[in-house]
């Protein structure tokens, strides 16, 4: 079964969709290009950095669609915005976490040269030192893998999944876009088998979807509107209202698209 026959949209939904993110890119780029970078702050620093990303993904998405790979990144989008929600539930601590977690990834960069007999400056080696004992307490495992010389968690939140990020912030956006759109990242047979078209004996591939397009370009305003609300709101970029205009046309738009119209009376 094709299931990109189970959904009809609005063809106005598409272009609309485009122009907005296009719309939300240009806001957030301008706000954005003379921002200071706050080093005091780790959360307004985390902040600044994941909004330079998500527009560089939101670019890239309209670059891409219709391809299928623009679900990809939406993806990666979607990834990103549930770290940063997640983080700004206990901002000092979390955001602390994911800037420090570059000692970490200095430490094994450092640790893999040195097994690979290559040289290491003795000033970064003494610099990574220093903040391993600032911060390595804060990555280090509970419980040590055995035979395990690396004693730090693989990644910056430590346990806590992407999936545990959403059961704390919301699971809309991952029940929907993330998890549909992860068939096609992890090679799986439907999202491969979406993309095949049979022509009597052989097959070819439709590079394009109508279905992703659609959820790639949602997925990016989303992502890229709610990163830009927590930017403006750690760094002060003081562009509330054209946020809130953007997201109040954008709803009011798309649900004009579906409205139910009223029958017209038959009476004389």
């Amino acid at each position: 079964m094709n299931r990109a026959t189970l959904f009809h949209r609005d063809p106005r939904e598409v272009p609309f969709i485009h122009d907005q993110v296009r719309k939300l890119i240009t806001l957030a780029d301008a706000t954005s290009r003379n921002v200071k970078i706050r080093e005091d702050d780790d959360l307004s620093f985390m902040a600044i950095q994941f909004l330079y990303k998500q527009i560089q993904h939101a670019e890239s998405i309209l670059t891409l669609v219709p391809r299928r790979d623009a679900g990809l990144i939406a993806r990666t989008m979607i990834d990103g915005l549930y770290q940063l929600l997640w983080t700004c539930q206990a901002p000092s601590e979390r955001a602390r976490l994911w800037r420090s977690f570059a000692a970490i990834r200095d430490w094994r960069l450092i640790q893999g040269r040195l097994r690979e007999g290559l040289p290491v400056d003795q000033a970064d080696m003494c610099a990574t030192d220093a903040r391993i004992k600032e911060f390595g307490h804060l990555h280090r495992l509970r419980k040590l893998k055995t035979n395990s010389l690396d004693p730090y968690y693989r990644t910056w939140h430590g346990g806590v999944t992407l999936a545990d990020m959403a059961d704390a912030v919301g699971r809309e956006l991952y029940d929907g876009p993330y998890a549909e759109l992860s068939d096609w990242e992890h090679w799986g047979v439907s999202g491969i088998g979406e993309s095949i078209v049979r022509e009597i004996d052989h097959a070819t591939v439709n590079s394009n979807s109508d279905r992703v397009t659609g959820q790639a370009l949602l997925a990016a305003f989303q992502c890229l509107l709610q990163t830009l609300e927590v930017a403006d709101l750690q760094l002060s970029l003081n562009i509330i209202n054209p946020i809130q205009s953007l997201s109040k046309g954008f709803r009011e738009t798309l649900d004009s698209f579906y409205a139910i119209q009223p029958q017209e009376s038959n009476e004389a």
